[in-house]
């Protein structure tokens, strides 16, 4: 048995080049000619994609034909997944870039997540995906680092008329805004006092707002990235290993954070 293995960039460049004969082989055994026809390429180009998949041991021949060893099966899988999370990096570019150098950004949050960008002439639309998402909801756990009379009248339906439970942690600064009976504190206010509502304080920092939606067959989550007050745009995410990423920096947000004291509120 040769156990000097392949070196690893011969790897990524066979995968780069011959995918999508390996993706071809990866569920079916074929013959070149069946394989030429399944992938539209010339005779001569499977021959050499054939000749490459096998010395790199991606590929094997099997009772004249060809198919996907386990390395070749697994191969596949992780540059898939390497494409996927690129594409999302690529899309997630502009966005990532308004958050502050100083905050880590996991790559778990981008493979499958969904990138929605705010429209100019209609920035809170780029919320419509996680508003749709509500009436499946129980439960709604966040932190924001701004707080609009907007956000809160999209809520107010769900709390009132669908049971939604939310629990929130916002700036001490929002809390302060509060004050002084201008009209948008005080229906933020009234949203806060709202027995369906808790609310924590918190003096840190807060690099964009963070939800996560709760319900019996969902679990959603995502951030909201705002730039000089505006929403640049949301990346969002159903997968299990993002939503426990987000549910991590929730959870540490909030064990710091303390209670809203009622009387702030008056």
């Amino acid at each position: 048995m040769d156990t000097d293995g392949v070196d690893g960039q011969r790897v990524r460049d066979v995968l780069r080049k011959r995918g999508d004969v390996l993706a071809a082989l990866s569920t079916d055994r074929l013959d070149k000619r069946e394989l030429g026809e399944s992938v539209g390429v010339s005779r001569s180009t499977v021959d050499r994609a054939i000749a490459e998949l096998v010395e790199t041991g991606l590929v094997r021949r099997v009772d004249g034909g060809f198919e996907a060893t386990h390395a070749g099966q697994l191969a596949l899988e992780t540059h898939r997944a390497y494409c996927d999370t690129t594409d999302t990096l690529g899309a997630a570019e502009p966005l990532l870039a308004a958050i502050p150098d100083d905050v880590p950004v996991s790559t778990e949050i981008l493979d499958g997540g969904t990138v929605t960008y705010a429209d100019p002439a209609l920035p809170e639309a780029a919320l419509a995906e996680v508003l749709s998402r509500l009436p499946e909801a129980e439960t709604l756990r966040g932190f924001a680092p701004v707080v609009k009379t907007n956000y809160v009248s999209m809520l107010e339906d769900a709390v009132v008329d669908q049971g939604l439970s939310v629990e929130i942690v916002v700036t001490a600064e929002t809390v302060d805004s509060l004050g002084g009976g201008i009209p948008t504190g005080t229906e933020v206010a009234e949203f806060f006092a709202t027995d369906a509502v808790d609310v924590f304080v918190t003096d840190e920092t807060l690099p964009y707002a963070l939800w996560l939606l709760n319900g019996p067959a969902l679990e959603h989550a995502g951030i909201t990235v705002h730039e000089g007050g505006a929403v640049v745009g949301v990346l969002s995410n159903d997968r299990p290993e993002a939503v426990a990423n987000y549910r991590d920096q929730y959870e540490s947000i909030r064990g710091r954070a303390t209670p809203l004291d009622a009387d702030a509120l008056e």
